[in-house]
């Protein structure tokens, strides 16, 4: 696998292209947008949006967030440490949002905070968690 390439559209991982996410766009340094366009496959039995697949979207998001905030050429990397997921109102239909942004970035840590909206603009989840970052060792 090749490592992540800093453009204002990061290709996605083959997980996150198999839900539905192709990229992430970078609005500026610590902050990330991505869509997703709602498919029968992303709805549960209750026919709302999965919870996993919010949490991805964050996750996606977020983590996208702190990757801009990386040296990667230096060899940092850095892994969802933690995610903390608010499900506000179900996803019924249409295009969802995100958008991830850096709230604090420290030398082996970064906080990140995430929201998910619908096309009203209503949010749908919201999220907070922790990356660890570390430089590997060339």
């Amino acid at each position: 696998m090749t490592p992540a390439q800093r453009t204002e559209a990061y290709p996605t991982d083959r997980f996150t292209r198999f839900v539905g996410i192709e990229e992430v766009l970078l609005e500026d340094e610590g902050r990330i947008r991505a869509e997703i366009k709602l498919e029968d496959h992303h709805f549960n039995e209750g026919g709302v949006v999965h919870g996993g697949l919010l949490a991805t979207l964050l996750d996606v998001v977020m983590g996208s967030a702190v990757v801009s905030t990386i040296d990667l050429e230096g060899g940092e990397w850095c892994a969802t440490q933690s995610l903390t997921t608010d499900f506000i109102r179900p996803g019924t239909e249409g295009t969802l949002y995100a958008l991830g942004e850096v709230d604090r970035r420290g030398q082996l840590a970064a906080n990140a905070v995430g929201t998910v909206h619908n096309e009203d603009e209503d949010t749908i989840a919201r999220a907070t968690g922790v990356w660890a970052i570390r430089r590997s060792q060339r």
